[in-house]
């Protein structure tokens, strides 16, 4: 052979090996990359303690207590056990309980600094300041009367509350605890008391004090939102880019490295959440690679992917029952929806089941009411409510709904007025909230209802429509806990105003009584039965049409080990590990 064609074949072989080694598969890094279909507006709990926030947030923020992922137990993170109420028996709060919390020796923020019960009285007192953006906060914490730092003990605490709450304990211990340092650097808010900031001239002390005045304001404002965010947690926000992304990165030397705390673990050395509202983009960059994890998508989209012969073997699947259930909200306050026979008759229109295939793939499980099947004290006596259109008319004519001038449409005089069941439904667009209003659309029509289907911004609904409770019908989603339900804010009518979450306007004298003896009572095996009467009074009313309780849908690379839980979004971003 000559020197030319050695040096050819030379040439041949070095190119043959080079290629082949560019086709195998490229080593991943450890950066988690998770696509969000929504972007959050803040990264400060107190002000914005949404669920799309709340992705990003609880991976920078630690809470003294939560409840944990997988044996579902209110259990202790910053602290080193989860207090027990104690009778109050002598002093000012006599007849009250109190909860006595102790944070873990080891805890540090940020700058090497201890977390101490200073830390936890700063976070109570910025929530109760009367001008902090913290009005969600603040409606728990008002059950709070005081809170005093051991004066043996800088990590230990004492929460007093003069009036029993049932919620007592989870208002302790699961509020996100805010470094004193980095929010309040001056100690402005070492100037004002609890009971000062609960009394009736907390706004008349603050506006005297123009360092509370300015606390509040930055409080609020653009820095703490997304500029300059410090929590306890395992990582620290490192890039925001508007519309774009969010990147946070590990904690170097954290003080819970070695933790099985899974809301502590910081496995990945980052983790990206790419914003990216169109669905079928999101696929796209996950079948390229660039996205490791995507929750929160439409059934048929996950089924797709499930199917798909050349990327199944690609992804994990995982189906966690979320803590949430998926209703369509009813005007109690018009005259044509103020009757729970109509009500009932209007449930008995949506085919649930239909829906739960069409829209879930069968991962979902029909609800009657609201609370979770899986608390003890759900009523098992309860029948869900069928499909059924020769029953609901006849309901509906049962109570005087007739098509009296031949035009299509039902209508019934109601206070000397000629009302037809001509009814607004408001929708965002998203598929869930299109399906159902279809679906009731064209079961409307065999009874004579007519539904308007009007898409609008859900804002904007909010805003507009339900704010003003100038509505008739709307799908809405609502957040569940593993902690005992309190169905006051939602469904008690002290609470039918316009700032107010009864947006429903639901009024029920039994329910009420009902709702009240559930807040009062100390006996859990009474208190079970006045939760299952509750929800036995409900079912009879129907104050809105309880759907169903869905499975997450999440597709996560194989790259990962992954586990899922009940617990929102369905995982815990710091606990996914690179697969070896």
């Amino acid at each position: 052979m000559s020197k030319y064609s050695i040096f050819v074949f030379s040439v041949f072989v070095f190119l043959f090996i080079s290629c082949k080694g560019d086709t195998t598969k490229e080593v991943p890094d450890n950066v988690l990359d998770i696509a969000m279909l929504k972007k959050p507006a803040a990264l400060n709990p107190l002000i914005n303690p949404g669920s799309t926030a709340r992705v990003v947030f609880r991976n920078i923020f630690a809470t003294m207590a939560d409840y944990h992922p997988e044996t579902y137990e209110l259990s202790p993170i910053l602290i080193k056990s989860v207090p027990d109420g104690e009778p109050i028996n002598s002093g000012p709060y006599k007849g009250g309980i109190k909860y006595t919390i102790e944070i873990r020796e080891d805890a540090k923020w940020d700058n090497g600094s201890p977390i101490t019960a200073k830390d936890v009285l700063f976070t109570i007192k910025a929530i109760k300041h009367p001008s902090t953006n913290c009005a969600g906060y603040r409606s728990l914490m008002k059950w709070v009367t005081d809170v005093e730092i051991d004066p043996d003990n800088p990590r230990k605490a004492t929460f007093f509350f003069k009036d029993y709450y049932i919620l007592a304990k989870e208002v302790t211990v699961t509020a996100e605890v805010y470094p004193q340092y980095h929010y309040d650097p001056e100690n402005v808010m070492d100037e004002i008391s609890i009971p000062e900031l609960d009394s009736e001239d907390a706004k008349t002390i603050i506006d005297k004090n123009p360092k509370l005045v300015s606390f509040a304001n930055d409080f609020n404002g653009v820095k703490f939102a997304r500029e300059s965010v410090s929590g306890a947690g395992p990582y620290k926000l490192k890039e925001w880019a508007t519309g774009q992304y969010i990147i946070l990165e590990k904690k170097e030397n954290y003080w819970a490295a070695d933790t099985d705390v899974p809301s502590l673990m910081a496995k990945p050395d980052e983790i990206k959440y790419h914003f990216i509202a169109d669905e079928t983009a999101t696929i796209s960059q996950m079948k390229e690679g660039n996205i490791d994890v995507f929750a929160n998508m439409s059934g048929s989209t996950f089924f797709d992917l499930k199917k798909n012969e050349t990327y199944k073997d690609d992804f994990q699947f995982l189906t966690p029952e979320l803590m949430k259930y998926y209703y369509i909200a009813i005007n109690n306050s018009k005259p044509e929806l103020s009757d729970p026979d109509v009500r009932r008759a209007l449930a008995k229109l949506v085919d649930i089941p239909k829906l739960i295939n069409i829209l879930e793939g069968g991962l979902g499980r029909q609800t009657v009411g609201p609370i979770n099947e899986k608390k003890s004290y759900y009523n098992k006596d309860l029948t869900p409510i069928t499909f059924d259109v020769d029953g609901a008319k006849e309901i509906l004519n049962s109570e005087g709904w007739e098509d009296t001038n031949n035009d299509g449409i039902i209508d019934k005089t109601i206070n000397g007025q000629k009302i037809e069941m001509d009814l607004d439904m408001y929708i965002t667009g998203s598929e869930l909230s299109k399906n159902i209003g279809l679906l009731l659309q064209e079961n409307a029509k065999k009874v004579n209802i007519n539904i308007n289907i009007i898409t609008k911004a859900y804002k904007d609904i909010v805003r507009e429509n339900i704010k003003k409770r100038d509505y008739d019908l709307i799908p809405l989603v609502l957040g569940q806990d593993l902690a005992l339900d309190d169905p006051y804010t939602k469904w008690h009518s002290d609470n039918d105003d316009p700032a107010k979450k009864n947006d429903i306007s639901y009024r029920s004298k039994e329910a009420d009584e009902l709702i009240d003896n559930i807040r009062s009572t100390q006996d859990d095996a009474q208190r079970s039965q006045y939760y299952k009467d509750l929800q036995k009074v409900m079912y009879d009313e129907q104050p809105v049409i309880f759907l169903y309780n869905p499975q997450e849908k999440i597709i996560v690379s194989k790259d990962w080990i992954a586990s899922s839980t009940m617990k929102r979004p369905g995982y815990f971003a710091g606990t996914f590990e690179l697969a070896q």
